[in-house]
């Protein structure tokens, strides 16, 4: 599955950076950023092209139409932020804690997440070819999203909710997904394993014996 995933492209070399510093350009290309902290901020109107965020945090903060292209985060921190109307392209958020974080009406294309995303909410977003691997997805909410190639790997998925998605096609095997919270007519078509799908006809009220 990995392999379908188009990882970002660094063709320049990399310049160290303040992002506090850069936060009013319009273009941000070519930076590296290391162990910052800000929070509770606003970003409007930023295009990010290759670029990488080591230790950065930027909790409780808002992204307005934000562009990342071929961008990496490593053990970032945007807990409790809104991103809205952003794209995200060849992008890899890697041990990134997004707890609590909103992400709406935005573009996924060869993303891939690992980390702490516990009561994350994505609503009315579109995603393609995106990738969740060993990250901890509980209580959080897949709301009117549209999906075009998503694959879960390996992530924790209790009480996660998928509300007006299609997930045909998706598969949860190597996934846990106890208390996961899915309308039964979204359930075509999804990839389970066979204990889950005890659970699942658990949800749905059948009664199994033997």
């Amino acid at each position: 599955m990995k392999k379908l995933i188009v990882f970002p492209e660094f063709d320049h070399e990399l310049q160290a950076e303040r992002l506090c510093l850069l936060l009013n350009d319009s273009k941000i290309y070519n930076s590296i950023f290391t162990d910052e902290e800000l929070e509770n901020i606003p970003v409007n109107g930023i295009e990010f092209n290759e670029c990488q965020f080591h230790k950065i945090k930027m909790s409780d903060s808002f992204f307005h139409n934000v562009q990342f292209v071929d961008v990496e985060f490593h053990y970032c921190d945007f807990s409790n932020s809104n991103f809205e109307l952003c794209s995200f392209v060849r992008c890899r958020f890697i041990q990134c804690k997004l707890l609590g974080s909103n992400l709406l009406d935005s573009y996924f294309h060869n993303v891939t997440f690992s980390g702490l995303l516990r009561y994350i909410n994505f609503a009315h977003n579109k995603f393609k070819k995106v990738l969740f691997e060993k990250a901890l997805l509980t209580d959080g909410r897949f709301l009117e999203n549209n999906f075009f190639t998503l694959y879960f790997e390996d992530c924790d998925m209790a009480n996660l909710e998928f509300s007006s998605c299609n997930l045909k096609g998706i598969d949860l095997s190597s996934n846990h997904i106890d208390g996961i919270r899915i309308h039964p007519l979204e359930l075509k078509g999804v990839i389970v394993n066979s204990y889950q799908a005890c659970l699942i006809a658990e949800m749905l009220g059948v009664i199994i014996e033997g």
